[in-house]
């Protein structure tokens, strides 16, 4: 009805316009002005109103222009072959403009179709879960189509549920829902007042459930939705199967470093203390008192030595798991640098430790054995590779947010490009020609995870003067009023 009365105005606009430049233009020219009017039909209705259009000028253009007026005779054959030729014209191009307007409209539906797939694609490379792609996938198809949709999904054990427990799909007939399901192949199945449309969803067959009927198009959007979801749902697969093969090729180079560095690090101070106690017992009245003493320090110094490994391995499992519990108490970080020496006394002993510590450093609040072994392992890990008579320096500094403790020995260095992957579990580099001396490469690791869990930093810099390493810790400032509150 709207296209009939589009002809029929435009028809009378174009008469009206015809009767003001009459004057002024041939007989012939005024079917010009109705043939305007029959293609701005064509393109705003198609061909229905156009031809209409067509048919009333050309009434118009006989009744009004054409001699004898007011009358639809015409008296001169001239004037019937311009009538005709008019129609014929009018038809023509009508139709060739309602088919231009049909092409347009095609187009505006596929680059609006294709603006719908671009943006779901890029919102489905934000997605990480299969879940989340369903419901998104069901939120896009609800937006694109204007109607009410929900997805089925079959399930593994063949209890079937819809995304939506009390969406309105629930209402659908379930022998209509399993007869679409049963289909072979990706099909579509109309049931009035329900579309279904079955696809395969991460493996599943699935339904996808809508109000109303789909055209052609509808459904081509639909299925280009579904497919693009389950592109996504398949890539999400990849990358869980990925990350599981990762897990597992990470876990086996872990427990292969683990059993490696257990079997030497535990081995190589057993075997200096089954060396010297076995000396001692069948040789110790021939050794001197000095000698005797001298492999006595040697034991006691390798079951240190032990007893800081074993810790290490415990203080890892504790990190791994996620069990290290801070027991936080006000602590003077004298006392823990104190502390932590006592426990290296045999292995500082060669090394000349000089400690500064500047005279404004704040009382910290920290679980204080933590940070302790922390220091100790930073401190054994400077004396490994410090040589014989080598100078060690414990330097503590403060301002308004952090205490830093800096460690510097006079070794062989860090190469910039391993200090930061020192603190990856057991990774370990060889400085200058100290790589026998290399250890589990868990001590650095568990440093770094106990003063984290402290709010803190750990790393590595050049050491005084250009040689040797400098660790620094960096704790956090807190003031007494703010740990009250907490």
């Amino acid at each position: 009805m709207t296209g009939i009365v589009l002809a029929l105005l435009a028809t009378a606009i174009s008469t009206a316009v015809a009767w003001l430049v009459e004057a002024i233009m041939p007989h012939a020219s005024l079917a010009l002005v109705f043939l305007t009017g029959v293609l701005l039909v064509a393109a705003r209705a198609g061909i229905g109103p156009a031809l209409t259009a067509s048919v009333l000028g050309l009434l118009a253009l006989n009744f009004f222009f054409t001699p004898p007026r007011y009358t639809l005779a015409v008296a001169d054959d001239g004037d019937i072959a311009t009538l005709a030729f008019f129609l014929v014209i009018a038809a023509l191009t009508g139709n060739l403009a309602a088919r231009m307007r049909a092409e347009m409209a095609k187009r505006r539906d596929s680059l609006r179709r294709i603006s719908v797939l671009y943006e779901f694609s890029r919102q489905l490379s934000a997605t990480v879960d299969s879940g989340e792609v369903r419901q998104v996938l069901r939120e896009r198809l609800r937006q694109s189509l204007g109607r009410t949709v929900d997805i089925y999904l079959s399930g593994k054990n063949g209890t079937g549920s819809f995304l939506t427990p009390a969406g309105p799909a629930q209402h659908c007939p379930q022998e209509d829902l399993q007869r679409a399901l049963a289909m072979e192949g990706e099909v579509s199945h109309h049931v009035a007042p329900w579309s279904y449309l079955k696809l395969s969803m991460d493996g599943e067959p699935a339904v996808v459930v809508m109000s109303g009927t789909l055209d052609a198009e509808e459904e081509a959007t639909a299925r280009s939705l579904c497919d693009l979801a389950g592109n996504a749902l398949q890539r999400i697969a990849l990358g869980e199967e990925l990350e599981q093969v990762r897990v597992a090729a990470e876990t086996e180079q872990l427990r292969a470093a683990l059993l490696s560095s257990v079997s030497h690090d535990l081995r190589t101070p057993l075997a200096s203390i089954i060396g010297s106690s076995t000396s001692l017992l069948e040789y110790g009245e021939s050794f001197t008192a000095a000698t005797r003493k001298d492999l006595l320090a040697a034991v006691v110094g390798q079951a240190q030595r032990l007893d800081r490994h074993i810790q290490n391995l415990l203080d890892m499992t504790r990190l791994g798991q996620g069990s290290l519990s801070l027991t936080r108490d006000w602590a003077d970080v004298n006392d823990i640098i104190a502390s932590a020496l006592s426990r290296l006394e045999v292995v500082l002993a060669d090394l000349h430790v000089e400690i500064e510590v500047a005279p404004d450093v704040p009382l910290l609040y920290v679980h204080g054995v933590l940070v302790e072994q922390a220091l100790v392992n930073l401190l054994d890990n400077a004396a490994r590779f410090s040589p014989v008579g080598g100078q060690l320096l414990v330097q503590v500094e403060a301002d308004q947010e952090t205490v830093c403790i800096s460690i510097c020995d006079q070794g062989p260095g860090i190469p910039e490009p391993e200090r930061e992957r020192i603190f990856d579990m057991f990774y370990t580099i060889s400085r200058g020609d100290s790589g026998d001396l290399q250890g589990t490469g868990l001590g650095l690791a568990i440093c770094r995870g106990m003063i984290a869990a402290h709010g803190g930093t750990v790393s590595a810099h050049d050491g005084l003067n250009g040689s040797g390493s400098c660790m620094r810790i960096r704790l956090p400032v807190l003031q007494y009023a703010a740990v009250v509150q907490q």
